[in-house]
């Protein structure tokens, strides 16, 4: 950004119960910035702040309860039209040097985001160091994505995405991790541009709640690992009951294997085929036949089962074991095909049709 010149993106700032470090960031953004829009969250504390950075700022918008990071950035991407926007954190956390950077990157990235990402070297807080690197790689398994920093709330968005992105379903923390996931359809990948790591009182102005905010945003990636936990222990225990069984007759090992497989599988597969449809992707299966979805469903269990079975054997006989020690072979093949099939059920068996 050449010196004397204002960029015309629009900063876009959600805040929640601000303090004092919401006003010094809008006086030094006045610098750099023509257009500032603040979306006041449903403040009950620092509602006094608001009036300080009313005259500093282009608008105030204002929700009358409090609804979420997600909702608040809604509200301001509805305000904005035909803009390139950036959205920053109220807490001081994002320097105005660092959003100048991304507003620059804006100016030649213009068919996909732009994000202002962390090192998280040095003194970090245990839970953003700890919380950032599951999420970075449960979100690369999902998306095939590898952001450096998933959590980081500043963004830049071109003009060319703004109406896109403001239709992502999600009200608070999950709506960005959303977003993030939405990335992977556009034209461009995200660039990534380094940013100052800044933690204010060891983050203690956030209001990211661990637990329940991470159990949002991974819902059903979390139920969906319940449920193959609990599907798994039933076609283990149906399979390993069946082997140690037929070890003292005169079955060989393929006879073991195809026997034991087809049954626990069949059992298991039932079972994991409803809590799927009615708990992990019933949002999305209201808007798809029934029929439709358990037929596709069976079909990749006889996929995924020929898959399992197929190496099981093929391990079990490179290995040569039999009896019990083939049921570890077939954990490490299972584990392997569990993200392939959560991705197909997601993408494919349960998809919503709207």
């Amino acid at each position: 950004m050449e010196e004397g010149t204002k960029s015309d993106v629009v900063i876009l700032i959600p805040a929640y119960n601000p303090d004092e470090k919401l006003v010094t960031l809008v006086g030094r953004l006045r610098e750099k910035f023509s257009r500032i829009v603040i979306v006041n969250d449903g403040s009950e504390m620092g509602v006094e702040i608001f009036d300080k950075v009313r005259p500093l700022v282009e608008t105030v918008l204002v929700h009358s309860v409090n609804r979420g990071k997600g909702a608040a950035l809604k509200k301001g991407f509805a305000y904005l039209k035909n803009v390139d926007v950036i959205t920053a954190d109220a807490d001081g956390q994002h320097t105005p040097e660092d959003i100048a950077r991304v507003a620059e990157a804006l100016k030649t990235h213009k068919n996909g985001l732009v994000l202002g990402v962390r090192a998280f070297a040095g003194k970090v807080p245990f839970r953003s160091r700890f919380g950032n690197f599951w999420t970075r790689w449960f979100f690369f398994l999902m998306t095939r994505l590898m952001i450096r920093d998933t959590q980081t709330g500043l963004r830049g968005i071109p003009s060319q995405l703004l109406d896109r992105v403001s239709r992502i379903p999600g009200g608070r923390y999950e709506y960005e991790m959303a977003m993030l996931a939405d990335a992977k359809n556009h034209d461009q990948k995200p660039l990534q541009i380094p940013i100052e790591t800044v933690y204010i009182e060891n983050n203690a102005t956030s209001h990211f709640k661990p637990i329940a905010d991470t159990v949002r945003i991974y819902r059903s990636l979390f139920q969906y690992c319940l449920s193959s936990v609990l599907s798994f222990v039933l076609d283990v225990g149906i399979f390993s009951a069946i082997t140690y069984a037929l070890t003292s007759n005169d079955f060989n090992r393929q006879r073991q294997i195809v026997i034991a497989t087809v049954t626990a599988r069949f059992v298991s597969s039932n079972f994991n085929y409803l809590y799927n449809r009615f708990v992990v992707f019933y949002r999305q299966r209201r808007h798809k036949k029934t029929h439709n979805s358990y037929y596709s469903y069976m079909g990749l269990v006889i996929v995924i089962a020929a898959f399992s079975y197929a190496f099981t054997g093929l391990l079990s006989s490179v290995m040569d074991v039999n009896g019990l020690a083939i049921t570890l072979v077939k954990v490490f093949v299972d584990a392997v095909l569990f993200i392939t099939s959560y991705w197909i059920q997601k993408k494919i068996v349960f998809r919503s049709r709207k």
